[in-house]
This record gives structure tokens, C-alpha cells and sequence, in this order.
């Protein structure tokens, strides 16, 4: 595995994270990437927690070319740990996001937080890479299970496609096409 891996796509982007096979509801994965028609798919992390990638990736390369982005409850090894993209002249990066955290102190932490403000943990987690990374571009982060985009950070949580239960269960991917990135609710 790579640890960073840049490449040009000028085609529809299909983001799917945190699907968690065998938990997850394979026809619809089939009818999101059917629909979709993407050139490139995008698997941001925590996709095969259990069992055998094959069944899994045979949705996807039928139909279009996929790069495996890590997450920290993956089986498989993933194609590598960060991605960047660019697109129409704009630059993505991708990564799930699992890296500086603790997950059962996270957990805590972003309940607390939900308290306050539910968008408060998605934002926190787009804001600590923002400052990270140090690039321009816009970031796409798996791991929280959240579905949201922060115009102000440009910044988005990629949400959910698993039947198991978290904080946030916010199903749903993106896609980023004609440099517009649509959030797609389910």
C-alpha cells in the first residue's frame, strides 16, 4: 500500500464510506452505482470490516476504476492512506480520517459535544485537518458516519452506507461532478 496517491480524473467521482461489509445492503450499493455511472469510485475507509473483499469490489469494477482508501476498521489492505484528485482543475483529498484519534475517547468527546450542537463533531473533525494538511483543496473525511458539507471549511463528511448503528447514521455518499460536489441523502 501507498501512503499518498495523486492522480487526474475528469469523469464523475462516486464517494462510498464507511459501508462496513458485510453490513450493508449490497443491492443498493448496486443501484447507487448504477445510477451514479461514475469513472472513478472512491471507497473512503472502513468498507470490509468482516469476510472477503471479492463479492464487494465486483459491484464496483464492472463499471468503473476504484481506489481503496484505508480506514481503521478494514480487513483488506486498502490502494493507501491519503488521495488526492485532480479534477477540473481543483484539487480533493480524501482520507477517512482515523489517524490522530482514540476512538473510545472520541466517542465521549463527540457525544458531549452532540449535546451542544449535533454539526458541532463533523465540523471539529473537517476544522482539525484543515489545519493538519496545511493544502488548499477541498477534503473529503470518512469515519464520522456524518453527511455533511462545510462551504466555510470546504470540507465534507462523507456519511454512511452500513445497517449497524453509531452516533451518527447518516446514510447517504457524495459525488463530485462538474467541480459541484451533491451531497445525496438516502
Amino acid at each position: 500500500m501507498e501512503r499518498e496517491i495523486t492522480i487526474k480524473e475528469d469523469g464523475k467521482i462516486l464517494v462510498l464510506s464507511d459501508i462496513h461489509y458485510p453490513y450493508c445492503d449490497i443491492n443498493l450499493l448496486n443501484n447507487i452505482v448504477e445510477k451514479e455511472k461514475p469513472s472513478l469510485t472512491v471507497l473512503l475507509g472502513d468498507i470490509v470490516v468482516k469476510g472477503e473483499i471479492k463479492e464487494l469490489l465486483g459491484v464496483f469494477k464492472k463499471r468503473s476504476r476504484v481506489i481503496y482508501v484505508r480506514g481503521d476498521e478494514d480487513v483488506q489492505d486498502g490502494d493507501t492512506e491519503l488521495l488526492r484528485v485532480f479534477h477540473n482543475g481543483r484539487k480533493y483529498i480524501f482520507l477517512h480520517g482515523h489517524q490522530y484519534f482514540n476512538e473510545k475517547s472520541e466517542y465521549s468527546f463527540v457525544k458531549l459535544l452532540m449535546r451542544i450542537n449535533k454539526r458541532l463533531p463533523p465540523f471539529l473533525f473537517c476544522l482539525f485537518f484543515r489545519i493538519l494538511l496545511h493544502e488548499s483543496g477541498t477534503l473529503i473525511l470518512g469515519h464520522s458516519h456524518a453527511l455533511v458539507f462545510f462551504k466555510s471549511l470546504n470540507c465534507a463528511n462523507a456519511g454512511t452506507l452500513t445497517t449497524l448503528s453509531n452516533l451518527y447514521h447518516d446514510l447517504g455518499y457524495i459525488t463530485i461532478n462538474d467541480n459541484a460536489i451533491d451531497i445525496r441523502k438516502l
